[in-house]
């Protein structure tokens, strides 16, 4: 089986590799200059006008709609509690609610393992009082009653990805995430930007660093918020931004693992975000996924479909 294991993980980065290579070499006419484009917004300091940028970019006119959340709003799976009669409680839904969906008072110890649904488990990790104690060995944490859980107390996982949109942009792209004790996490990821213009390549590079705080965990599910760092080098000058970032990975069977992220910023006063999900399947230690993933500098539009392999170690 070790045999057959490492055989597999070779033949899936040769043919990622493989895939990078061609996702490089596609050469196709650029209709909107959309890397010059957003490379000058963030030299301006963003409030440029989309009049004197290409007409192939975003149009970002729509106003924000309207809520009426609160005043007489009382879930009725909870009863009727003032803690939930007001506008503020309904914003921040995302960080609450999923902690009272599982149960997650943030004190349970966890435990991963190697790979998504390896050594039996459920999902990627065992968590305290929700999850079979193991009897076994390298143990990182206890159940309520004592018994050890079968894991680590921390895990890694690196990723590399192509992606085009339309043949006309292309990017390859790598990262890494890792998992650690007291629920903390460090990830970064570089993503470089290649397009076809006047008959030369025009090249765009965004780098990020963030660290996350895993606020709600389940077996099958992984919630996180953090904050961090994205960066854009320009010539001699780097310009550095803030970004505030959310996500989660599901895992609701094997091989299946899906993944939701999306995080906002902004660099030298110019808007920029990120939106992207990714369904993929776990073999081994390897997971191989595709999605789509969108990203915004101000109203330039560098979306595009994304393909690439993840290692689980």
């Amino acid at each position: 089986m070790r045999v057959h294991s490492c055989f597999a993980r070779r033949v899936a980065l040769c043919a990622l590799s493989s895939f990078l290579v061609y996702d490089w070499s596609i050469a196709a006419t650029a209709y909107a200059g959309k890397l010059s484009s957003a490379r000058s917004a963030v030299r301006s300091g963003g409030g440029s006008s989309s009049a004197s940028r290409s007409s192939g970019t975003r149009s970002s006119g729509s106003s924000a709609p309207s809520s009426s959340w609160g005043g007489s709003v009382h879930p009725g799976w909870y009863g009727y509690d003032p803690f939930y009669d007001n506008w503020l409680t309904w914003m921040l839904f995302p960080w609450w609610g999923p902690r009272r969906w599982m149960g997650d008072d943030g004190e349970r110890a966890v435990a991963f393992s190697t790979a998504p649904y390896a050594a039996g488990y459920d999902g990627y990790m065992r968590v305290e009082g929700r999850s079979e104690p193991q009897a076994l060995p390298g143990v990182a944490a206890k159940d309520e009653a004592g018994a050890p859980l079968l894991g680590r107390g921390s895990a890694l996982r690196g990723w590399a990805e192509g992606g085009v949109q339309d043949t006309h942009l292309f990017r390859g792209a790598a990262g890494f995430l890792w998992s650690g004790f007291h629920r903390l996490e460090l990830q970064g990821d570089v993503r470089v930007y290649g397009e076809r213009e006047a008959g030369r390549t025009d090249t765009l590079t965004l780098g990020t660093l963030a660290v996350n705080y895993l606020f709600a965990l389940a077996p099958g599910v992984q919630v996180r918020s953090g904050a961090g760092l994205r960066w854009l080098p320009d010539g001699d000058q780097t310009h550095l931004g803030a970004l505030f970032s959310y996500g989660a990975d599901f895992y609701p069977g094997s091989p299946l693992v899906l993944s939701v992220a999306g995080d906002v910023g902004a660099m030298n006063d110019t808007v920029n975000g990120t939106l992207r999900g990714t369904v993929g399947a776990v073999f081994d230690q390897i997971e191989v996924y595709g999605g789509y993933e969108a990203l915004w500098v101000e109203d330039i539009d560098l979306g595009l479909w994304v393909f690439g392999a993840r290692l689980w170690l």
